[in-house]
């Protein structure tokens, strides 16, 4: 594998730390700034609404760009914005802040996806794709448990900092490692990309997309409070828990890769279904320690396993779109993350607390699993009249696990 790959996972990681380092973070974010745990929360969303609205704009605007170029200026948006974060004088400045680092969010992974695959031969691309991915599993192993030690010795000001320096440093390898190519790509007309864009097996997958975060983020997002308050765990224990998590959460993205190669819907549509049973053991099981965490840890595995698939799925399936696919999926996962992190802040609010978290998330896998059993419907309706004339055509889950 060429080493392009290490800097492509570097700034993953950066980016994945700082999407995700808000969770670790709340109760020293609430005491500094002066702001409930709920309001501290809506910087997860307040950062995954400015990926969902921002993504599509900057990849348009980049378009005539070559990838390295929009590489390397997104990574430069990234190191600014969390610069700005980590001098953030108040509440509502640290929320402009982490909005300015969205706008890098989308388009970088989109870039790097594709990136990833012609940096090797076809028949690796796959792995390609995992290593880079890789690198947004660790910002969860030890990113985030160590920016949230980092934030407990000094200050939350200092894990900012930090990031700010990954994003340095994947700034210099990118410049170094990525070889100079051409623009993103020809130019499609906007119609023809509306019409990739709004195939109902496209949109459905999207919509997957959006209900796995949200699962996800509603109870990841408030994971610490969490974790105290329901399971009496104290701050440096809920540290190992994270890495715990962390850990599961890496052997999804193994486990999404190998059922994604063997059957991608019905193993996604699995994946959901098992997430949700966890969930709902989760509510009570997380009275008690060791249930709770052998309960999060299969959650980290089974929620994560299918992110990866689903971006090469909705690749795969957009046709002649496929750079504004990869970047719209990617607005699709961080709405759901907004999604997730705005209701578990409204329930955190209210009467329920805390204890309805599971339950809540749990919801949202269930629409999720539905959704990929409606998805599976449209891909045999697309798949009859091919199947009919050339009964060796691929199909977009061949496709996905190919690509």
């Amino acid at each position: 594998m060429p080493v392009a790959l290490l800097a492509l996972a570097i700034g993953a990681f950066g980016l994945g730390t700082t999407e995700t380092i808000v969770m670790g973070l709340l109760p020293q974010l609430s005491s500094g700034l002066h702001v409930t745990i709920a309001q501290a929360g809506m910087l997860v969303s307040g950062y995954a609404i400015g990926v969902t609205i921002a993504s599509p704009l900057v990849a348009v605007l980049t378009n005539s760009l070559s990838r390295r170029d929009t590489l390397l200026l997104t990574m430069g948006i990234f190191i600014a914005g969390n610069a700005c974060s980590a001098i953030a004088p108040g509440y509502w400045s640290l929320m402009t802040a982490r909005v300015l680092t969205s706008f890098s969010h989308g388009t970088f992974y989109g870039a790097a996806s594709i990136m990833a695959g012609k940096l090797v031969p076809p028949e690796k691309r796959a792995e390609a794709l995992s290593l880079v991915y890789i690198g947004l599993t660790l910002a969860m192993i030890l990113g985030v448990p160590l920016g949230t030690v980092v934030a407990q010795l000094t200050t939350w000001r200092m894990a900012f900092w930090l990031i700010c320096g990954v994003g340095v440093v994947a700034w210099g390898t990118m410049w170094l490692w990525i070889p100079q190519d051409g623009k993103a790509g020809p130019t499609i007309r906007l119609y023809e990309q509306f019409r990739a864009m709004t195939q109902p097996l496209v949109v459905t997958m999207m919509l997957v997309s959006m209900c796995t975060s949200a699962s996800m983020f509603t109870l990841f997002t408030y994971i610490s409070p969490f974790l105290q308050i329901r399971t009496g765990l104290t701050t440096h224990v809920i540290d190992g828990v994270l890495l715990m998590i962390g850990g599961g959460l890496c052997l999804g993205n193994l486990l999404g890769g190998r059922l994604a190669d063997w059957k991608m819907l019905p193993s996604c549509a699995g994946l959901m279904g098992a997430v949700a049973i966890v969930q709902l053991l989760l509510a009570p099981g997380s009275l008690h320690v060791w249930t709770c965490l052998v309960l999060l840890f299969l959650w980290g595995v089974f929620i994560y396993a299918p992110m990866a698939p689903l971006q090469s799925y909705v690749v795969a399936c957009s046709g002649s779109a496929p750079n504004i696919a990869a970047v719209m999926n990617q607005s699709s996962f961080n709405f759901g993350n907004a999604i997730g992190a705005w209701a578990g802040g409204i329930l955190v609010g209210t009467h329920w607390s805390y204890g309805s978290l599971p339950i809540l998330s749990a919801g949202f896998a269930i629409v999720g699993f539905v959704l990929v059993l409606l998805a599976q419907y449209f891909d045999s309706r697309d798949r009859r009249p091919h199947t009919a004339g050339h009964a060796d055509a691929e199909t977009p889950e061949h496709a996905a696990s190919h690509s």
